[in-house]
């Protein structure tokens, strides 16, 4: 049976889903910023003294944001894949309406109606998890990355950049 309450429920939770999606977006930004400053000071020494360098974290970047990116673009696209699955079942269901060649009764009109309402609003929430789920490898990544790169001890051009200010 409809519920509208239920419904109107549902599309809050995905509102506030999709508004800390945006804030964790927004950590993630700011985590990446310093963890850009931390490499980029790693890299600056390497550049500097390359047999000295810091090639464990050298050989991280690349491979870290490769597996960050698969692993949000496969999860991106089973999602939408749910989502697609969910509106080709509706377009069937249309489809075996249309080839009844006859109007359709008023409780077929109230079952299109309350189909057409769960998957206007299944849509949403799988908008917003498409959001969150694309962002999550990165956002790990990066928390991961800060949390490692603060815990290290200082390097000679963090150092020298300490001393020039």
């Amino acid at each position: 049976m409809f519920d509208l309450f239920q419904q109107w429920r549902r599309l809050a939770a995905a509102g506030v889903s999709m508004q800390a999606t945006g804030v964790e977006a927004l950590k993630t930004m700011s985590g990446a910023g310093d963890v850009i400053v931390a490499r980029g000071a790693i890299m600056s020494e390497a550049a500097r003294s390359p047999l000295a360098a810091d090639h464990g974290e050298l050989g991280r970047m690349v491979p870290e944001k490769v597996a960050a990116a698969s692993r949000a673009g496969s999860d991106a696209a089973t999602l939408i894949w749910d989502n697609q699955s969910l509106w080709q079942r509706h377009m069937r269901h249309l489809g075996v309406m249309v080839m009844r060649c006859r109007p359709p009764t008023f409780s077929e009109w109230l079952d299109l109606a309350e189909r057409n309402a769960a998957l206007m609003v299944g849509s949403v929430e799988a908008s917003a998890k498409i959001g969150s789920a694309s962002l999550a490898p990165f956002s790990r990544q990066v928390k991961a990355n800060a949390r490692r790169l603060a815990a290290q001890p200082p390097g000679r051009a963090r150092r020298a950049r300490a001393k020039s200010h």
